[in-house]
């Protein structure tokens, strides 16, 4: 049994990749999103997150900065020479301007300062599922 409930994950398709070691904000962020219809696999670290089916097929993920087998920022530069298309929204406790300059300068579309508003978290994923992240509405 457990191996076709494998074989299913791998096939599924999923809207968010929800990345984050605490598990209170990995399963937080998941719980918000399924009420609203997505479907989301979360996953505590880097090496999970480059291992699971579900990166090759989300349409956002959203990944913590601190991350405890690497920083969010390396992950986030190998998503993006993965999948360059790929929306990533950063999520950090530990938030400063140079933090986030760097997730963005590193191609983050969004970034999050933990703890954010349930309303926050599904107005940004809404956006990037929309494909319009706060950069290209602020160049319009």
């Amino acid at each position: 049994m457990a191996g076709s409930a494998q074989q299913a994950e791998a096939e599924a398709t999923f809207d968010v990749l929800v990345v984050d070691d605490e598990e209170v904000v990995r399963e937080g962020v998941r719980k918000i999103l399924e009420a609203r219809g997505l479907r989301v696999a979360a996953v505590p670290d880097a090496r999970s997150a480059l291992a699971h089916p579900a990166l090759h097929r989300c349409r956002v993920v959203v990944c913590d900065l601190i991350l405890p087998d690497r920083p969010g920022t390396d992950l986030l530069r190998i998503l993006k020479r993965l999948r360059p298309d790929l929306p990533v929204v950063m999520i950090t406790g530990y938030a400063t301007s140079d933090h986030e300059e760097q997730a963005r300068r590193a191609g983050a579309t969004e970034f999050l300062t933990k703890p954010f508003e349930e309303s926050e978290l599904l107005e940004v994923v809404r956006r990037v599922l929309s494909g319009r992240s706060t950069a290209e509405r602020e160049r319009q």
